[in-house]
């Protein structure tokens, strides 16, 4: 998005050869641990199992299970235990159990379902969440509410969730799949015997799951997962064996399932217990028809690719030879204002359109996130949408400002331009909901909101990112607009792409080196508002300390935290404490990230009882990055930071549960633009921030446990 003013400017094919390169996972690190989805989807096991039990019309029975709630440490407990229905299918017993807002019964689960489908993960989390007030005791909510956790990579919350919903014992299959696939992504994220000891439990209970069911015809659900987990424990006898019982189910199936959805899921399961058995052959013969089914299902491909490139890495095979297609790809679009005579003139918008839809079309460009500026913003947009693509928005201030500023000052007909391009956007995002107050600075942290989704959502879609600018080719000497963007994009290493305002020609990527570009700076201007990232910490119990105990509070807990934020002090703007408060800025994300995660494993080191202090002494951590004044507080004398956004991030640690480091949607976006894979943010849904200050989107910050961990994508709501 351009600033203010337009003019400123061959294969093995043998079983030992599986055997072989079985054992090489499990020490290896892995590429990827966000979310892992395996070769079945549960997106069609309700459909599957209603036209089954239609069908066939039994029902299984079995004692009702009642389950405490208990949870891991740092996550709240649920108000009440929950009932576990008996055992079956979900969908068969809506029929006999009217009111109790089962799947057929409740819209809200099938409103849940179908956003799970698109990919938008935490809004199906909130909505199952808001349906289970006042429908606690449902399975079917419970189960797509922690699917969509686990779909989006937050499999620790999800662990957390399946103790305190009470699903333990469940004998239902997806409820039983469930829990076995969250302890396979903790494989993922982890590295040697604990992704060994990781993908073994999986692995018993997928196994479990298939002998409790095993006379479904769904039984080669949990069969294929105890054949995969197999393969990554580095069990070869038993991957075969269990790929094994899957071809063989498959076969015994004498019906073709009517259902494109329900083709594909059984196609993906069959492709994989080939590449299992060595079959390669007989593996890529069927990926054109898989292909064919899967529609514009981008989470269920995805799914499907992670899971076959896994395979493929541990038993020494070449994906690229299945031949699947890549999915969609995600970019992040940004360009000049059109204008009359400026950096982009008004009489090359046909052909830079022209332009833009080329760019698209050859990358396959299925979702794009900007901004909705006049000229290039929004020609991509419209380029966007007239293909058929998710267009996310990010507007940097209030509407009516960003109208006057950026949008009708290229023509007043860019106006129903911009409101129609809006108003069919997936997503709407505010940077902030402040005026513009001639702050520039707002358009750069708009831009990073964008680019930092894009990031996050191709990562999770295990897709490619690319950004494509419109400019003029001419470099200046600014901190704000296009070439801002593109020279931060162009620092990721990610593919970008060009094309020339002036002339409509096409170039690979923004000048790198000082000789091309020599008046781009490295530093930031200073302007009315800067980006910080803020920090505020507090320690839950201390106003309950008598005086007997603060000598020892402030030399042992806040004396360690303070060894530890002086570590940081090359990147702390200021710090400010009082009592058993922190409040912190920080000049970048990633040293606020660090920080607040050395201050809570510091805490949880702490012997309190030993020092003669409450053990229930917890440490709450709340981050948050936004634009803010810097100043020298007159009272004090020592420098800190104003603002709205020091308020909203004030807000966050108060309802931060204890042992844990909270933060904002906008701080994972703008995190992961630097591409820092030590960290991972598990979305936990709109929590209410204190002091009534409003619904906020939350992610739970932890390290990853390895260096190539993804972060998650985040909400797609509107």
């Amino acid at each position: 998005m351009d600033r203010r003013s337009p003019l400123r400017g061959q294969v093995q094919n043998s079983r030992p050869s599986n055997r072989q390169h079985i054992g090489r996972f499990v020490e290896s690190q892995r590429a990827s641990s966000g979310s892992s989805i395996s070769s079945t989807s549960r997106l069609a096991y309700q459909q599957r199992r209603a036209r089954f039990h239609q069908s066939v019309g039994k029902q299984h029975a079995a004692p009702n299970q009642n389950a405490g709630c208990t949870t891991m440490p740092g996550h709240r407990p649920c108000a009440e235990q929950h009932r576990q229905p008996p055992v079956g299918t979900l969908c068969q017993r809506a029929s006999h159990m009217v009111g109790h807002g089962l799947a057929i019964m409740n819209p809200l689960a099938q409103e849940v379902k179908s956003l799970i489908g698109k990919g938008e993960f935490f809004k199906a989390y909130d909505i199952a969440l808001q349906a289970l007030n006042s429908d606690p005791d449902n399975t079917v909510l419970k189960h797509r509410a922690l699917l969509a956790l686990a779909n989006a990579g937050a499999y620790q919350l999800a662990l957390s969730q399946f103790e305190s919903m009470g699903l333990h014992g469940s004998r239902e299959l997806d409820v039983q799949c469930l829990l076995a696939r969250l302890h396979k992504d903790m494989g993922f994220a982890q590295t040697g015997r604990a992704a060994q000891a990781s993908f073994s439990t999986a692995f018993q209970l997928y196994e479990q799951a298939w002998h409790t069911h095993r006379l479904s015809p769904l039984a080669y659900y949990p069969a294929i997962n105890a054949a995969a987990c197999a393969v990554f424990s580095g069990a070869p006898d038993q991957a075969i064996h269990w790929a094994g019982i899957v071809l063989n189910q498959l076969q015994s199936q004498h019906t073709t399932p009517s259902d494109r959805v329900e083709q594909y899921w059984v196609n993906a399961t069959h492709i994989e217990a080939l590449l299992i058995q060595g079959q390669l052959t007989s593996a890529r013969a069927l990926v054109p028809h898989t292909l064919s089914l899967i529609g514009s299902d981008r989470t269920a491909l995805a799914s499907t690719l992670r899971q076959l490139q896994r395979l493929c890495t541990c038993l020494g095979h070449d994906f690229k030879s299945l031949g699947f297609a890549a999915p969609p790809t995600v970019i992040h679009y940004t360009g000049h204002l059109l204008s009359p005579t400026g950096r982009f003139p008004a009489h090359q918008e046909a052909r830079v359109a022209t332009q833009i839809q080329a760019l698209l079309e050859l990358h396959n460009v299925g979702v794009g996130y900007g901004s909705l500026a006049g000229g290039a913003d929004i020609l991509f947009a419209e380029s966007l949408l007239q293909r058929g693509a998710d267009l996310h928005v990010v507007l940097p201030f209030e509407q009516e400002d960003f109208l006057n500023v950026s949008v009708m000052r290229c023509g007043p007909h860019w106006a129903e331009r911009f409101e129609r391009c809006l108003s069919a956007a997936r997503s709407i995002r505010m940077a902030t909901d402040d005026a513009y107050l001639q702050d520039e600075q707002l358009f750069t942290y708009c831009s990073q909101i964008a680019m930092g989704l894009a990031i996050l959502n191709a990562r999770h879609l295990n897709t490619t990112v690319a950004q494509i600018g419109v400019w003029d080719g001419h470099t200046h000497d600014t901190d704000v607009g296009t070439e801002a963007d593109l020279q931060q994009w162009k620092h990721t290493g990610l593919p970008q792409y060009l094309v020339n305002s002036q002339n409509a020609s096409f170039s690979q990527s923004f000048p790198a080196s000082p000789a091309e570009a020599s008046t781009i700076r490295s530093n930031t201007k200073q302007h009315g508002r800067e980006s910080k990232a803020m920090l505020f910490a507090d320690v839950k119990g201390f106003s309950k300390l008598g005086d007997a105990a603060l000598p020892a509070f402030v030399e042992h807990i806040m004396g360690r935290l303070a060894k530890v934020t002086a570590q940081h002090n090359h990147q702390l703007h200021s710090i400010n404490t009082w009592g058993d408060g922190v409040f912190a800025v920080f000049n970048d994300v990633a040293a606020a990230a660090e920080c607040a995660l050395a201050m809570q494993e510091i805490m949880a080191g702490i012997d309190r009882t030993a020092l003669g202090l409450p053990e229930e002494l917890a440490l709450r951590i709340g981050l948050h990055l936004g634009p803010v004044y810097l100043t020298l507080d007159p009272i004090t004398l020592r420098e800190t930071a104003i603002g709205a956004h020091v308020s909203r991030a004030a807000r966050i640690e108060p309802v931060t549960p204890e042992g844990c480091v909270y933060v904002t949607e906008t701080f994972a976006a703008v995190l992961a633009i630097g591409s820092h894979n030590e960290f991972a943010c598990d979305y936990v849904g709109q929590t209410e921030a204190a002091k009534n200050y409003g619904l906020m989107r939350m992610f739970l910050l932890r390290r990853t446990g390895n260096s190539s961990a993804t972060t998650v994508v985040l909400n797609f709501e509107r």
